[in-house]
């Protein structure tokens, strides 16, 4: 059987590993995109307003727009968007909390799924809590100076998640100058693959 992003999302779609998440969830929100991908977006979880109404990460909320205009602004193209869970994680009240790590190990499976099939040139993680569940643990998360990490064939890549900027805990004008300084990354890897492949010296 030959699995698509489609039967890949479908399957994680039946998901009931976590007992609390399925209770608050309106739905299970696979990552979307281009498959294969240059670059993959990393996340936390669905917004309350966002994914988990619309069914696309990033979507239908604030964070969502400033994170797909900043892409488009950039010129950053053929793009997969994910999360480290796909469900939304509510409180007692019913507001959005970060995942228990129990919930970001439940879907690991999910995730490393979804690289396994996007096949990115650079992983994006979106905030201190992907950044760390991907490049480890003790790892320092500093968009500022990125200190770029290696994963099988793919870079690690750290920046502030969209709703970082939305609350006013980093300014929107930096966020701007972090995705250009992205850009300039993404084609200094590309012109350095391409040197390779000519066999011309990478400058």
């Amino acid at each position: 059987m030959v699995i698509t992003l489609a039967t890949l999302q479908a399957s994680m779609r039946e998901c009931c590993d976590c007992a609390a998440l399925v209770k608050c969830r309106s739905r299970v929100v696979p990552g979307d995109g281009v498959v294969p991908a240059q670059v993959m977006f990393v996340g936390i979880a669905p917004g309350r307003f966002g994914g988990d109404i619309t069914g696309i990460p990033f979507s239908g909320d604030r964070s969502g727009l400033l994170l797909r205009t900043m892409i488009a602004r950039a010129g950053i193209e053929d793009v997969f968007i994910t999360n480290l869970v796909r469900c939304n994680p509510r409180d007692e009240r019913g507001r959005n909390r970060d995942p228990l790590a129990a919930e970001i190990d439940n879907c690991r499976r999910h995730l490393e799924a979804e690289i396994a099939m996007v096949r990115p040139r650079m992983i994006v993680c979106l905030g201190a809590m992907a950044w760390r569940e991907l490049a480890g643990r003790d790892e320092v998360f500093d968009p500022s100076r990125p200190k770029i990490q290696q994963r099988g064939g793919a870079t690690l890549y750290p920046m502030y998640h969209p709703g970082y900027v939305i609350r006013g805990a980093y300014d929107a004008r930096r966020y701007i100058n972090d995705f250009r300084r992205l850009r300039r990354h993404l084609d200094k890897r590309q012109f350095a693959e391409l040197a390779t492949a000519c066999a011309l010296p990478a400058t």
